[in-house]
């Protein structure tokens, strides 16, 4: 069978890219990096894509506020944008960059960090083993700001007042360390793929804060273009699923929306709709809608499907109890609300 190698975008990181190549077969599917988020969405917007997959939140850094302000789109430029399905990768940093000359760079010279500090501060007494380098030549670090939000207790414990310089990505990272040359002072947060691929040392690794450290991503659609939002699975595994049909827990929705001001109780109005209708919610997320001061828009994910106009009509799979939840919603916002996607749950992976 032919196959079309169709682009699909995705933000330039190391780990940015391994999801993107989990989720798709490069047999099938042309990986095209963007300089920013918003390129990928922009892509996804004008059909210069199939896919896009961007990363939404990290289990110990939070949401990207980046991937969120595009998800609200105050300014409707991607008004035909859909989530379709989302992946969790394992995120494990490293710090790279050139050894010490004071010291050989042996293996024999590595030694075990003492972690015990962490330990007491961390909710997870389960820690890899980590290695570590002489760091005292170290004066400039690289990375991006959630790779520094991720690894503070191990910068506050061995790094404490060296110098963060914040960059696009954790590559871009490793790339300027690596094109500061040997005699460089500086490092960066990356990865090993990234030390392995700009010729850079592992000098101390697993630095993360937790081990159980992960990003969740989105994988985005054009729904007008491609209605049937259906991403196909990776033939290597782990898979995420994208099947249209299955039980409501199963899916996720997610809806935004704005509220009045007053009276006072609308947020918790509103979503007392969701639970008056049997369905749970997962998270929420507000940014500021810009309209006037301190009045916002309100992200929230759900567990169940919408049923959208070309479903069949069997509401076995939930998306009717759903579709009945918005139209209550309805009554509550003062925009109305936005149907961002449903996509069935992927497993965690870490």
């Amino acid at each position: 069978m032919l196959r079309k190698l169709n682009p699909i975008p995705h933000w330039p990181g190391i780990n940015d890219s391994q999801a993107a190549l989990a989720c798709f077969s490069t047999e099938e599917y042309l990986l095209e990096p963007q300089s920013q988020i918003k390129d990928a969405f922009a892509s996804v917007q004008a059909n210069n894509c199939d896919f896009a997959v961007v990363p939404f939140e990290n289990s110990t850094y939070g949401t990207v506020v980046f991937t969120l302000d595009l998800l609200v789109d105050r300014e409707l430029l991607c008004p035909d944008l859909l989530v379709c399905g989302e992946f969790y990768l394992p995120v494990h940093h490293c710090l790279i960059g050139h050894a010490s000359k004071r010291c050989s760079t042996n293996l024999s010279d590595d030694h075990a960090w003492d972690d015990s500090n962490l330990m007491q501060a961390n909710s997870n007494p389960k820690r890899s083993s980590h290695m570590m380098k002489d760091l005292q030549h170290i004066s400039t670090i690289y990375s991006h700001p959630a790779a520094f939000g991720q690894c503070e207790q191990f910068l506050s414990l061995y790094l404490k007042g060296v110098e963060k310089q914040e960059v696009s990505s954790t590559s871009r990272a490793a790339q300027l360390v690596a094109e500061e040359g040997a005699n460089s002072r500086s490092a960066a947060i990356s990865s090993s793929l990234a030390a392995d691929i700009h010729g850079l040392k592992l000098l101390a690794t697993s630095i993360q804060d937790r081990d159980d450290n992960s990003t969740r991503f989105f994988i985005l659609k054009n729904g007008k273009s491609n209605p049937q939002g259906l991403a196909p699975s990776s033939s290597s595994p782990p898979q995420p699923s994208y099947s249209d049909k299955g039980p409501a827990d199963k899916w996720k929705t997610l809806i935004s929306f704005t509220l009045p001001q007053q009276p006072s109780g609308t947020l918790a109005d509103a979503l007392q709709v969701f639970k008056n209708h049997g369905l749970n919610l997962t998270s929420i997320n507000s940014r500021p809608s810009l309209e006037h001061t301190w009045h916002y828009v309100f992200l929230i994910e759900v567990q169940g499907r919408r049923k959208v106009s070309n479903d069949d009509d069997d509401d076995d799979d939930g998306g009717g109890v759903m579709n009945q939840a918005l139209r209550e919603l309805d009554t509550k916002t003062t925009g109305g609300w936005r149907w961002l996607g449903s996509w069935r749950e992927s497993s965690t992976l870490a």
